[in-house]
C-alpha cells in the first residue's frame, strides 16, 4: 500500500467523523432553540448550554473539514535510500516486539488506519513523537519512545 492510499484511507476516516460531528452540531443547535429548552426561569440554563455545545461541535467539524482539505492536497515525495525521516515519511518501527507504522503528515494526527496488516498512525508536527522521529535514519533507536526504525519510505 502506498502513502497516497494511507492518506485516502485517513481522509475517508475523517469524512466519517465529520458527518457524525455535523449531525451532532445540528442536533445541538436544534436543542438550543427548540421548545424543550425554553427557559422555565432565570436559573434555567439548558438553552445556553446547548448553544455552547453546538458552537463547539461546529468548530470541531470545521477543524476536521480543514484537515481533510489539507490531506487531500498533501503529496509526500518518496524517500531515497539513506535519507532521514522528514514530513511525508512512512516509518516502520518496532516497539517492544510489535511492528508499528507512522506517517508524518501536516494534519490528521492521531488517526489510525490499517497498513499491510498493521496499524498506521498519523503523526503531526505538534506530536512529540513526530519531533523525535524527524532526522532519524533506518536502524536508529529513538530512545524517548523505545522505537527501533526498521524502514523509511
Amino acid at each position: 500500500m502506498s502513502k497516497s492510499r494511507i492518506i485516502r484511507d485517513v481522509c475517508s476516516l475523517l469524512e466519517g467523523r465529520l458527518a457524525i460531528m455535523q449531525a451532532a452540531a445540528t442536533e445541538a443547535r436544534h436543542n438550543a432553540t427548540g421548545e424543550e429548552t425554553r427557559s422555565e426561569g432565570k436559573y434555567d440554563t439548558r438553552a445556553i448550554e446547548a448553544s455552547y455545545l453546538a458552537g463547539a461541535q461546529s468548530a470541531q467539524a470545521e477543524n476536521i473539514a480543514a484537515a481533510i482539505g489539507i490531506l487531500k492536497c498533501f503529496e509526500p515525495s518518496p524517500c531515497q535510500e539513506g535519507e532521514p525521516v522528514r514530513s511525508g515519511t512512512l516509518v516502520e518501527a518496532e516497539h517492544e516486539g510489535t511492528i508499528v507504522f507512522y506517517l508524518l503528515a501536516p494534519d490528521g494526527g492521531g488517526s489510525t488506519v490499517e497498513h499491510e496488516g498493521f496499524d498506521c498512525t498519523v503523526l503531526t508536527p505538534e506530536s512529540s513523537l513526530y519531533q523525535s522521529l524527524l532526522g532519524a535514519h533506518l536502524g536508529d533507536l529513538v530512545e524517548d519512545s523505545s522505537l527501533l526504525i526498521l524502514g523509511v519510505s
